[in-house]
């Protein structure tokens, strides 16, 4: 009977161990969904900014062009009033905003994972 009992205590030990494992797993990924979904919006969200800062000598001629320096300069601004960092490029009326974050694990501790999520916008004529 005694080795019967040791059995299924080292069961019981390795059952609950998986399950804590997996609840880990469910919880941790749900925590990287979250953070790539919120740098895809603050990625998005910097490149819309950079767009509507437009070349005025190139719109005074009926073009659509991002001031390069003043798109990469907004965009980086709204980042920062969000606590996070990117990386601009900016092609004529296009601007392509790259967010790089660490993310923490609640479970898997003292584990991080580092998320990077792109976003592109382009600026249009009002209108089309």
């Amino acid at each position: 009977m005694r080795e019967d009992q040791g059995i299924a205590t080292i069961w019981t030990a390795v059952v609950a161990g998986a399950c804590l494992l997996m609840v880990g797993l469910v919880l941790d990924g749900g925590t990287i969904l979250r953070a790539r979904s919120s740098s895809y919006d603050l990625a998005g969200g910097a490149a819309r900014v950079a767009t509507q800062q437009l070349d005025q000598d190139a719109l005074a001629l009926g073009d659509v062009i991002v001031d390069p320096d003043a798109g990469r300069s907004a965009a980086l601004a709204w980042l920062a009033d969000r606590d996070a960092t990117g990386v601009v490029a900016v092609d004529g009326d296009t601007v392509t905003v790259a967010v790089r974050r660490q993310v923490d694990l609640q479970i898997l501790q003292p584990v991080s994972v580092e998320v990077e999520e792109t976003a592109t916008a382009q600026a249009r004529r009002g209108g089309t």
